[in-house]
């Protein structure tokens, strides 16, 4: 009976893992989703209430707004965070979810701010080949196919690399050419993980999409416990190209909790 109520229950320790993945669902969202739709919604209200010279009223709606872009450049920062403290609190069960999330956060924050910029001006070139390709094609000009095989390309680019990307940037210290040039790599050389990852990552988007319509409380969940699932082939992956540590924690002082 006291094993049954005893906080080392796997059913309540399986609590209390999905509850740290709720707290980091949270903290992840207000740095990434948060700003995308308040910068959202405050263009579409700029847009309709601009008005005519500069009283508080806009000069408000600037700063806000200033703010709100800011969180969206801090996807990446959070993206790198939240992959780095599910694996070493939530798996490893190292540390504090808080801690490391907000350590992770600052260690990488400027490479995650460029990453994010990358991907956003990427996904903006897509967007207008995309479009313009469509354009072509209704005029009947032979090179919409052109800009279709482009914005192709742009989009396995896109797929192959984000889902490694961030695991990536929260475990090894590399320069931004070598950080892609690795994502790449690893999405190539690994391709039946990567199909899997990739997968996982689409259905992670349309549940959250649709749990946003419907069950909104579920998008606090989705993202944590992708990042859970997703860790383990990543993980396995990243295994094989580390290098094996010749002491052991006691003599050496370090924990080298990813090698487990």
């Amino acid at each position: 009976m006291s094993k049954l109520f005893s906080v080392d229950n796997k059913f309540f320790s399986a609590m209390g893992k999905l509850f740290d993945l709720m707290i980091l669902g949270i903290l992840w969202l207000l740095c990434s989703v948060g700003g995308i739709l308040l910068s959202s919604a405050l263009i579409g209200e700029g847009i309709v209430q601009w008005g005519t010279g500069w009283g508080p009223d806009r000069f408000l709606f600037l700063v806000v707004l200033m703010l709100s872009a800011s969180l969206i450049l801090a996807v990446g920062p959070a993206s790198t965070a939240f992959y780095y403290t599910v694996v070493k609190v939530i798996r490893r069960e190292r540390s504090y979810i808080l801690k490391e999330f907000f350590r992770s956060f600052k260690l990488n924050f400027r490479q995650g701010v460029i990453v994010t910029v990358i991907y956003a001006v990427v996904v903006f070139l897509m967007y207008f080949d995309v479009n313009y390709a469509i354009q072509l094609n209704q005029e009947g000009s032979k090179y919409g196919s052109v800009m279709f095989g482009v914005f192709i390309v742009q989009a396995v680019l896109v797929l192959f690399t984000i889902v490694y990307i961030f695991p990536l940037l929260s475990r090894f210290t590399v320069t931004l050419k070598h950080l892609f040039k690795w994502a790449f790599f690893l999405s190539v050389r690994h391709f039946a993980s990567t199909l899997l990852l990739l997968l996982l990552f689409v259905a992670t988007a349309v549940m959250m999409y649709f749990s946003f319509l419907y069950m909104p409380f579920l998008d606090l969940f989705l993202p944590g416990i992708y990042t859970l699932v997703a860790s383990f082939p990543i993980e396995k992956i990243f295994k094989k190209y580390m290098p094996k540590e010749e002491e052991d924690d006691e003599e050496s002082g370090i924990d080298h909790w990813y090698n487990e």
